[in-house]
């Protein structure tokens, strides 16, 4: 969509509790509730809603704008602080932030966000808290590791307990959700026949990357935050790097990458060679991988998608 004067836009900052968003030229407060975005939307209108990712928490009020056939976009934070530096406001503040986001808006061409299906909001829920216990079952076996008293000891592992069988319980779920999903079965049969990408790499695709299949190659690399960019000035030469994007699927990449380079063996000799050949840093050799999975998996959806289609 390309944007032109006539299209009024509403730059809403989002933060755990609040929307701060351009209404008309003044910033008002709302919740970040239900009720707060149900008055957000009375008070802007008929508008295109531009919201920063943060974390998740700007996808109820996103999505419920969507269901009810709003325009929204949901853009990278980044871009928009590169943004206002390049105007020269360096200050920040949610009413600052929501204004950026609005001129960002206004100086860019806007990819619209599309409404995601139920599904693909509980796969994205379950994946979120499947990640969150993850995260709690490390921790409480690092507290085990340090813990030497005996009822201290058995606290932790009952907390254990009850934690891996509530992975399991989602776990479960979540393979329930795949499977009674013609589509999302289809998809993910396609990324798993890619020898690195497991059942693990498969769900955090399908729950991160709803673009998965619909975009090229380059804008796949680009939203994972595994696109290389130049650092070049003059006669300088600088090396190529990756920045932003989505981190929780560049960790499930990194497992993936790891895997494929033992048993995969067209990825073991793509990093072979650039290990040995191109000299390249192991851990540079190793996110080239990563890419390389992407766009494979990327490749295989949207023939996954025709075949559906045909």
């Amino acid at each position: 969509m390309k944007n032109n004067d006539d299209i009024i836009y509403c730059g809403v900052d989002v933060s755990k509790k609040n929307l701060d968003a351009l209404v008309g030229n003044k910033v008002k407060r709302y919740d970040n509730t239900m009720e707060g975005v149900k008055q957000l939307m009375k008070d802007a209108g008929d508008v295109h809603y531009v919201f920063e990712s943060t974390g998740g928490y700007e996808r109820e009020a996103a999505w419920w704008l969507l269901k009810h056939n709003k325009k929204v976009t949901i853009v990278n934070p980044k871009r928009v602080r590169d943004h206002a530096k390049s105007k020269g406001q360096l200050a920040k503040t949610d009413n600052i932030d929501a204004r950026m986001i609005t001129s960002y808006a206004q100086s860019n061409e806007l990819r619209l966000s599309e409404i995601p299906s139920d599904e693909q909001i509980a796969l994205t829920g379950l994946v979120n808290r499947l990640g969150q216990i993850k995260g709690f079952i490390s921790k409480e076996k690092n507290h085990l590791e340090g813990a030497f008293e005996k009822q201290h000891i058995s606290y932790i592992k009952k907390n254990l307990r009850f934690l891996e069988k509530q992975k399991e319980s989602i776990g479960k779920d979540i393979c329930e959700i795949i499977h009674e999903s013609e589509d999302m079965t289809a998809k993910a049969e396609s990324i798993q026949e890619i020898s690195g990408l497991g059942p693990v790499c498969s769900m955090t695709l399908l729950a991160y990357v709803p673009e998965l299949g619909t975009v090229s190659k380059k804008r796949i690399a680009a939203l994972i935050g595994l696109a290389p960019y130049n650092r070049d000035s003059g006669n300088f030469k600088g090396h190529r790097h990756i920045i932003g994007g989505r981190s929780k699927v560049r960790k499930a990449l990194y497992m993936g990458a790891v895997s494929a380079i033992q048993y995969n063996p067209i990825m073991k000799e793509f990093y072979k060679r650039l290990v040995e050949e191109n000299h390249k840093p192991k851990k540079v050799a190793l996110v080239a991988v990563m890419r390389k999975l992407l766009i494979a998996a990327n490749y295989s959806v949207k023939n996954s998608d025709f075949m559906l289609a045909n």
